[in-house]
C-alpha cells in the first residue's frame, strides 16, 4: 500500500501585497504553520467532508480508489494563504499517484495557481502559490502578470533577515475572492486612482525589500504603514483589520498591516519588542499569535 504526504507552508505578505495581481513586487515570509495531505493509494474510497479543493485537484489528474487524509496548522480563511498551502500538497500527491514528479519550483506554483482560479474558482494573485511552494523569506517581481494575462515565471530573490514581526488574526474569516473581486474589476476598467494606488504598492515593496536587508525597521515602517493606509483609501481593508491595526500601534507596533486579503484575516505587526507587543494585544482581548518563519516549502515524502 503506497502512502503519499505532501505539506505546505502558509504565507504572510510583508509588504507590497496585493500587487502581485497586476505585476508589482512583493516581499513575503513562510509562517510555522503548514498545511497537510496524505494520501493513500489502492484502498476504499474515503475523501474530505468538503470536496471543493479535492474536486479542484483531480478535475485535470482524476483519482479514485484513495483515502484522503487532511490536517492543517494555518488559521481558516485568515488571510495566510491556508486554502492554497493545502491545494499544493493535495496537487502534489495527486501527481505523484499519476506518476509525475512534482517539483518546488516556477512551473508547479503557476500550475497551483492556475487550478485555484480555474478549478476551485478563487480569485486569486499569484503570491500565494509562488510562496506556499517556495517557502522561506522572498523578493517576488511579478512583472508581465495581471488580472488578465498570466504571463512570465515571478521573480524571485531568497533573502535573510531577521524578522521582527507579529502575526495577530482578527478571528473573522473572510475569502480572498470577495476582497480582490471589486478592486480588479475597476483595474481592469482603467481606474486610474485604482492604477496610481497599485504602482505605489509595488514601489513599496520595493522600498521595504531594500529596507528589511539592511535592518532599517523605521523605514521598513514608514511603508509597511503607507501599504495599509493605501489599501484602507480603496476600502480593502475592513472593520475588523482596521481597529486591529489601531490596536497594534496603540500596543507599541511601529507598523502594521493586513498581511493578505482584508476584510478580516491577519494583520503583520513590526515591532522591536514581540513580547510587550503580544502581552499587550492580549490584554485588549486578542488570542491568535504567530510569529513568520523562514520554513521550507513544499515537501514530500513516499512510503
Amino acid at each position: 500500500m503506497k502512502i503519499i504526504e505532501a505539506s505546505a507552508p502558509g504565507r504572510c505578505g510583508i509588504i507590497g501585497n496585493p500587487s502581485d495581481i497586476y505585476g508589482g513586487v512583493v516581499l513575503s515570509c513562510s509562517t510555522p504553520a503548514r498545511a497537510t495531505c496524505r494520501i493513500t493509494l489502492d484502498t476504499h474510497s474515503e475523501l474530505p467532508e468538503d470536496l471543493t479543493l479535492w474536486k479542484a485537484a483531480t478535475a485535470r489528474f482524476p483519482l479514485d480508489n484513495v483515502k484522503v487524509e487532511w490536517t492543517s496548522d494555518v488559521p481558516k480563511s485568515s488571510g495566510l494563504a491556508g486554502s492554497t498551502a493545502l491545494l499544493a500538497s493535495t496537487l502534489a500527491c495527486v501527481l505523484i499517484a499519476h506518476g509525475q514528479e512534482p517539483r518546488a519550483d516556477a512551473t508547479f506554483a503557476e500550475l497551483v495557481r492556475d487550478v485555484e482560479k480555474n478549478e476551485a474558482g478563487v480569485q486569486c494573485g499569484f503570491q500565494d502559490a509562488y510562496m506556499v511552494v517556495h517557502g522561506g523569506l522572498q523578493q517576488m517581481n511579478f512583472a508581465g502578470k495581471s488580472p488578465s494575462v498570466v504571463g512570465p515565471p515571478a521573480q524571485l530573490t531568497r533573502l535573510q533577515s531577521d524578522l521582527p514581526f507579529l502575526l495577530v488574526t482578527t478571528g473573522v474569516q473572510r475569502l480572498s475572492g470577495s476582497v480582490h473581486g471589486p478592486v480588479i474589476e475597476r483595474w481592469l476598467e482603467g481606474d486610474e486612482e485604482i492604477r496610481e494606488a497599485i504602482d505605489e504598492v509595488s514601489d513599496l515593496g520595493i522600498r521595504g525589500s531594500e529596507a528589511l536587508r539592511e535592518g532599517d525597521w523605521d523605514n521598513l515602517a514608514i511603508c509597511m504603514n503607507r501599504n495599509q493606509e493605501i489599501i484602507a483609501g480603496w476600502g480593502g481593508s475592513g472593520e475588523a483589520i482596521d481597529q486591529l491595526v489601531s490596536d497594534c500601534l496603540e500596543s507599541g507596533a511601529m507598523a502594521a498591516k493586513l498581511a493578505g486579503a482584508g476584510m478580516g484575516g491577519t494583520v503583520i505587526a513590526l515591532s522591536d519588542n514581540l513580547d510587550v507587543l503580544q502581552m499587550n494585544l492580549a490584554r485588549k482581548g486578542y488570542g491568535l499569535f504567530m510569529r513568520p518563519e523562514i520554513s521550507p516549502g513544499l515537501t514530500i515524502t513516499v512510503s
